[in-house]
């Protein structure tokens, strides 16, 4: 089967929301040899940095902090969008270790930032390199925190501490390293520092309108993925055609996946063939994660019996999460209704995104392995939090139903802003 060719694209991104006029915002179709296009201006605004910095400074006021340092690191691109660049409105590159130390009063600081900063004009004094060597990260944190006259502070800190709530289970060595933070120990002997990762991660969890408007359009260019999906996969494509449809489609309309789990069987695409994906789709200042499950012509018995656990799953946590309960009010009859149908997952059922700090347990080694811990069972879930549904059904080691969608809750209720992966699919 051959890729879309560049007539069925353009009619196809045309059904976006908007027309072909949106689309022609969201994309540029160019040829490989013309000039890339400028970088995008920062989706937020100003009055959205406001809100976030006042939520953070009043979480700091009351917790006795006079400022607050939040390192940036290289790794899980889900992380790579919070904790710094959510005040900073970024000005970090996608690899290298920066940070942002943000006093109780006055302006932040980017340490270590290569790119603009949208909402941060001031950068760190002492020069990245001296002598053509880089300047080590806790040493330039330092200088800043003495600019500040705050060596005696009392210093609030994000994600210092291995394990530590408010980081999800691809973190849990924390977002600085043992040298960046034993050196910004040793050059502030008289400051006390608490890592407030946990706090700070649930000011994060309540979006905004500004921000639940980006997550819509991230999810809804996802739904748009999964009819593209739908309408070009048949018999004989193989994994790697899949995979450049896919990217070719992100990339024309300005978004990049972080996430990209696909689960194929080897070699050309077969009748009886199961595919399952997920992606996760930095689109428009939101990201959401989108999970699809299509089986190839007919359905066996076997998958008809797991697509039914995987859509009881999804029915139960959707009709469940609601504002005022807690996070393992949802997971618990999640896990229950798992383990009655005998059937297994890998994956958490449920997790937040953006933070992604509110994890469902995960069975990495099998029916038979003890489960992962369930992280913030004890959090209230209240209106604006952001959840990515991947309920599954296992069975052996390659058998799966996963279905899934992005959903925000709302103050009566969820909007599942995603449907088609909600079941699974025939193509």
């Amino acid at each position: 089967m051959s890729l879309v060719n560049r007539r069925r694209f353009l009619a196809r991104i045309a059904a976006l929301p908007g027309g072909i006029a949106a689309a022609g915002a969201l994309s540029s179709l160019r040829s490989p040899d013309a000039r890339a296009a400028p970088m995008p201006e920062y989706p937020y605004t100003l009055a959205e940095r406001d809100r976030r910095w006042a939520n953070v400074r009043k979480m700091m006021s009351e917790g006795g902090f006079d400022c607050l340092i939040l390192p940036h690191r290289s790794g899980d691109d889900v992380n790579q969008l919070m904790y710094a660049d959510y005040v900073s409105g970024g000005g970090f590159f996608d690899f290298g270790d920066g940070a942002v130390v943000f006093p109780l009063e006055g302006e932040p600081v980017l340490v270590n930032g290569f790119l603009p900063s949208a909402w941060i004009d001031r950068r760190a004094d002492k020069a990245y390199q001296e002598n053509g060597v880089q300047v080590p990260l806790g040493d330039q944190i330092v200088e800043v925190v003495q600019d500040l006259g705050l060596a005696r502070g009392n210093l609030a800190v994000v994600g210092t501490r291995s394990g530590a709530e408010g980081l999800n289970e691809f973190l849990n060595e924390g977002l600085i390293t043992h040298a960046a933070w034993s050196a910004v120990l040793a050059g502030l002997p008289e400051a006390t520092f608490t890592d407030i990762t946990e706090a700070f991660s649930l000011v994060m969890m309540i979006k905004s309108k500004e921000e639940i408007a980006n997550i819509e359009k991230s999810a809804l260019l996802g739904e748009r993925l999964h009819e593209l999906i739908l309408q070009e996969t048949a018999v004989g494509m193989d994994k790697r055609e899949f995979q450049a449809m896919v990217e070719h489609f992100l990339a024309v309309n300005g978004a990049r996946p972080d996430v990209r789990a696909l689960a194929m069987a080897p070699g050309p695409v077969r009748e009886g063939h199961v595919i399952n994906s997920e992606y996760g789709i930095v689109y428009a200042g939101g990201y959401s994660q989108v999970t699809l499950c299509a089986v190839v012509g007919r359905m066996s018995d076997e998958m008809k019996r797991l697509a039914d656990v995987a859509h009881q799953l999804m029915d139960l946590g959707a009709s469940t999460l609601r504002a005022g309960k807690t996070f393992g009010d949802v997971i618990e009859p999640m896990e229950k209704l798992s383990a009655d149908s005998g059937y297994w997952h890998m994956f958490p059922h449920i997790h937040n995104i953006l933070p992604m700090t509110l994890v469902g347990p995960v069975y990495i080694g099998g029916p038979d392995k003890p489960g992962s811990l369930c992280l913030g069972a004890h959090v209230e879930i209240k209106e604006g939090m952001a959840f990515s549904f991947e309920p599954a059904a296992r069975t052996g080691q390659f058998a799966e139903a996963k279905v899934g969608a992005t959903a925000v809750v709302t103050a009566d209720g969820l909007n599942v802003i995603n449907t088609i992966g909600t079941r699974v699919q025939q193509i």
